[in-house]
């Protein structure tokens, strides 16, 4: 009996051992995929800061069309309207148009120091479209307008 009782032990020991082992097993397993999931969701939130900076980065950049397609319209406007005009009484005898025209709309010194930037560029005498009498009307407004700025 106490064989029997020796080789039922032996027989639970064994089982033991192997339930044990098949427990280990089974929790590696879960270990590794406890790793796995968490990974996958590390790799989920990188890209989910990678998609909200393109996002962000997107809506600036489309902001920032929108405005230039407002200047490029408001230019637009100017210019045609100084084309429209151009037989209108805005000319002098000597066909040059009075530089009220040229800085209509400009409210303040840094838009009026870039409106003559531009204007210079598009009349300089070097140009191609360039007209030494615009120039000039184009100085002398700038400079009256210059000062009732300041």
């Amino acid at each position: 009996m106490t064989k029997d009782l020796t080789c039922q032990g032996n027989i639970d020991m064994q089982a033991l051992k192997d339930r044990h082992k098949e427990l280990e097993k089974a929790w590696n397993d879960l270990l590794k995929e406890k790793r796995e999931f968490e990974a996958r969701i590390h790799t989920l939130e990188r890209q989910e800061k990678q998609f909200e900076l393109k996002w962000d980065m997107l809506i600036r950049e489309t902001q920032k069309l929108a405005e230039d397609k407002k200047q490029f319209e408001r230019k637009k406007k100017f210019y045609d309207q100084v084309q429209a005009n151009a037989t209108d009484t805005y000319y002098e005898t000597d066909n040059v148009v009075q530089g009220e025209m040229f800085f209509s709309g400009v409210s303040t010194k840094k838009d009026l120091k870039k409106r003559y930037k531009e204007l210079i560029k598009i009349y300089h005498p070097d140009g191609e479209s360039g007209d030494t009498a615009t120039v000039a009307e184009i100085n002398r407004e700038y400079d009256n307008l210059k000062t009732t700025m300041s």
